[in-house]
């Protein structure tokens, strides 16, 4: 029991979301009320309000003596296989609740009053007493009439009447539902009532959006704040609002709320809300079909993906200062829908801040659960997220994965691989797509990172002929790539880089990309640049602050638009000041050698100068070389990486 209640709920709100899934699948409710009680408590040096009971209540068909006993029984459900809904484990209930407290209390009735309600429990100080007596047991439900039954509070029964739809076919108002009760709550996520709404909200309106917005039928999730014993009535309860991370929704209609303009436009702090959902740019759907792991044929994996407008990204750093920005940073990735609800919100390809502004959205059938790996928290899909990050990462087709040992032709993931690999060109050219019309819409100048994709290349031949210690480290220790990129991230936070930049280093290091040019200003040193390395990524730090910079440097870092729009003679002028610029840093080594030409350290100057100078031929070397390979030379033979 000690083990289970440790078993992966990533917190409250999921937790919550598996007794959802009990009241919309097996109880088939239209409503579900979560009532968060919260009281003041004394701690060492003040008071201070804290939850004390969480309450969940529906409106669904209830249960039988039999079956609320098995409710609390782990694997006890007598709906453990079954592929038709959102459930199927069998472990939600009693999982969830221990998860998050020591004692559960459920009531249940069927077509009668929720006064005559069966009751039991699950109390984990009577499970631990048990346990040494050699008996583990959920107690058998107790009705009104026993002594030791526990009844619902009148407070209880006023709100599930307020909301509640009667059965009249007998001719009287007949009632059916279930109310959880969580006390001694020891493992809650978040410990205010109106923080725990907040995220509560944000998440069961993402994972059941499609329940709260269908036009077949349309389910309802509504939360109430409870101060101790006092329940503003059922005017209390704020409906949960949809949260839709491919933003196709009317913003109004949304837990996004409102639409933000920049600070820039004149300070105005609101843009009007439209009909039309300002994200969706691009809107388009694909279609996958996956062999079935029972034998039983196909079945079909549809996917929508979504791009924000310009409009959605006003201001140099709208993911920082807009609150579309901020809200789209937390709905970022693929979001994984399982029979209608969402499993996982899958981050692999999301390692940028700007991957907040596109969204993915792929929904299967829980006949291919062995395929994807869902646990049973109904939390996860580890075998996408691993074909995701396969494809990300080697970008080879199935059948070179498979040649190159990555996995084997049997393993789910052979089916999945197609589609990943599908789904990372489809987001690779969707980002692009974002980032043309944003630098369009902007005008902005952006510098070329022409200078890394070379060097990436070249190091490719020359790590294996003279590895840097970080490479040698790397190449003998072949260390996991999430954890070399974890490596990687928190040397460079180490070094002060920001975050943001750190950011993009790791995303273009996870693309393949081992050499990184980083502005770094650093106004007392005399240094222009320094070298660095993590691991196998190679680090050419330069130093901005240094009164080189602007003359060498920045009026070089010209946009691809900028560079077509110069006039003729522009052009040569800016050619003219590239080769200035090569010339002064070589008249810079010139006359620091030449002021130590009778220095006894001259002899090791000089041979730094000829090794860095072989080196740069090797490097030019490789170049010409790799030119004339891409561009149809005479030698169109490949390297060792098997790079054209």
């Amino acid at each position: 029991m000690k083990s289970i209640r440790d078993t992966g709920y990533k917190g409250t709100d999921y937790a919550l979301a598996e007794l959802i899934d009990n009241s919309f699948q097996w109880g088939d409710a239209n409503t579900v009320l979560l009532v968060i009680v919260q009281r003041t408590v004394q701690g060492k040096q003040r008071a201070t309000k804290r939850v004390d009971e969480i309450w969940v209540i529906d409106d669904g068909g209830g249960m039988t003596e039999e079956a609320l006993n098995l409710a609390l029984s782990f694997g006890g459900s007598g709906k453990y296989d079954d592929r038709s809904g959102i459930g199927r484990f069998g472990m939600g209930l009693p999982q969830a609740s221990v998860s998050q407290c020591k004692r559960t209390d459920v009531w249940t009735w069927q077509k009668t009053q929720p006064e005559n309600a069966s009751h039991t429990y699950l109390d984990l100080k009577e499970v631990e007493d048990s346990a040494k007596k050699g008996a583990l047991t959920v107690p058998w439900p107790t009705q009104p009439s026993s002594p030791a039954y526990v009844a619902l509070p009148d407070w209880v029964l006023d709100v599930y009447k307020d909301h509640a739809v009667p059965d009249t076919s007998m001719g009287q108002a007949l009632y059916s539902g279930t109310v959880i009760r969580w006390t001694h709550l020891d493992k809650l996520r978040w410990v205010r009532a109106e923080t725990m709404f907040a995220h509560t909200e944000y998440l069961l309106g993402r994972v059941y959006r499609e329940f709260l917005t269908s036009d077949t039928r349309r389910r309802s999730i509504q939360v109430a704040v409870m101060e101790a014993d006092t329940l503003g009535g059922p005017d209390g309860f704020q409906e949960v609002r949809p949260n839709d991370p491919l933003y196709l929704h009317p913003v109004a209609e949304t837990t996004l709320g409102y639409w933000e303009a920049s600070a820039e436009d004149d300070g105005k702090p609101l843009v009007p809300i439209t009909d039309e959902p300002p994200f969706a740019e691009h809107h388009t759907s694909r279609t996958f079909v996956l062999q079935r792991p029972d034998g039983e044929g196909t079945s079909t994996v549809r996917a929508q993906l979504s791009l924000a407008k310009p409009e959605a990204r006003p201001g140099r750093n709208a993911g920082i200062s807009t609150h579309q920005g901020r809200h789209a940073r937390d709905n970022s990735g693929i979001s994984v829908m399982r029979a209608d609800r969402e499993l996982v919100l899958e981050k692999t390809l999301a390692q940028e801040a700007t991957d907040r502004w596109w969204g993915v959205e792929i929904a299967f059938d829980p006949c291919l659960d062995e395929i994807f790996g869902v646990t049973n928290n109904k939390q996860d899909a580890p075998n996408l997220a691993q074909a995701l990050r396969l494809a990300r990462e080697h970008r080879l087709t199935k059948d070179e994965a498979i040649e190159e040992g990555l996995f084997d032709e049997d393993h789910p993931i052979a089916e999945l691989y197609d589609m990943a690999y599908q789904l990372v060109a489809l987001v690779n050219a969707m980002k692009q797509e974002g980032k043309n019309a944003q630098q369009a819409a902007s005008g902005a100048r952006r510098p070329q990172p022409a200078i890394t994709s070379v060097a990436s290349n070249v190091k490719k031949t020359r790590s294996g002929v003279s590895p840097t210690p970080g490479e040698a480290d790397f190449a003998n220790n072949k260390p996991d790539p999430i954890k070399a990129a974890e490596a990687i991230d928190h040397k460079l936070e180490e070094q002060d880089v920001p975050a943001e930049i750190r950011g993009a280093i790791i995303a273009n290091y996870q693309r393949g990309v081992t050499v990184q040019v980083v502005d770094r200003p650093v106004k007392e040193a005399p240094a222009f640049f320094w070298p660095d390395e993590a691991l196998n990524l190679e680090i050419l730090c330069i130093n901005n602050a240094h009164p080189a910079y602007k003359s060498l440097i920045g009026p070089l870092r010209v946009a691809n638009d900028e560079i077509e729009a110069m006039s003729e003679e522009e052009a040569k002028r800016l050619l003219v000041q590239s080769v200035d610029a090569v010339t002064w840093l070589l008249l810079a080594w010139s006359r620091y050698e030449n002021e130590h030409r009778t220095h006894p350290s001259i002899g090791m100057i000089k041979e730094i100068r000829e090794g860095w100078g072989r080196r740069l031929g090797e490097y030019v070397g490789d170049v010409a070389f790799k030119a004339a390979s891409l561009f149809g030379g005479e030698d169109d033979t490949q390297d060792g990486d098997g790079d054209a």
